[in-house]
């Protein structure tokens, strides 16, 4: 019997009837010198799963091997659309989940430094607690700061730290931590929107001063 091809599949019984072999090669239309689309759909999610491959920069998916910068580009763009759908209806830069996230640490008794990560439309990725120090300091190299951001391919983001003490006036080191890295996000081409301390009630940003009551 002659194998149904994922177009003809789809036109037949709807592109949800297509596996995710099926639907990756639809995507990827060619394969390699060596190798047809459907090995190749089939050995790149042997290694990767859909979920890993949409969090890839477009540079690290061209270089999984067998895609190129095409190819790449075309499953960049057909996440990212899925990406758009599903986030709709969402808030840019969901100032709910900021809030709720900031009084959590304001009643901590240590300083933590949290990071949050948004996509270019400004849509939240993720957000870790990148930092835990003591009741008055907290030690962070910019390294922790930009790692997980280039992992979850983020454009954007914001930094919060608390004072445990009460006070919401950043110190020198606040400031020139805060000068640092936005020099240096400014280098990666990232959007560093804010830099919070937060005390019991208030955060008061260091980057621009957005004030926020939480």
């Amino acid at each position: 019997m002659k194998k149904i091809l994922p177009r003809e599949k789809a036109l037949m019984s709807g592109i949800r009837s297509l596996t995710d072999e099926e639907l990756l090669a639809l995507i990827l239309s060619t394969g390699t010198k060596n190798k047809s689309v459907f090995t190749l759909s089939a050995d790149i999610l042997k290694e990767f799963s859909l979920t890993e491959l949409s969090s890839m920069p477009v540079k690290v998916l061209s270089k999984v091997e067998g895609i190129g910068k095409a190819k790449a580009l075309r499953l960049a763009a057909s996440f990212e659309i899925g990406r758009r759908i599903y986030n709709k209806n969402e808030d840019p830069f969901d100032r709910k989940h900021l809030r709720m996230v900031l009084y959590e640490i304001s009643k901590s008794r240590k300083e933590q430094v949290v990071l949050f990560m948004y996509d270019g439309a400004g849509f939240h990725i993720k957000t870790e607690i990148i930092a835990i120090g003591s009741l008055n300091t907290v030690m962070i190299h910019p390294r922790e700061i930009f790692e997980p951001i280039f992992k979850h391919s983020a454009s954007q983001f914001i930094l919060a730290h608390n004072h445990p003490n009460g006070s919401s006036e950043p110190s020198r080191e606040d400031i020139e931590l805060t000068e640092e890295i936005k020099s240096l996000a400014e280098r990666l081409e990232l959007n560093f929107i804010e830099s919070f301390v937060v005390s019991k009630n208030l955060a008061y940003g260091i980057l621009n001063g957005l004030t926020m009551e939480i």
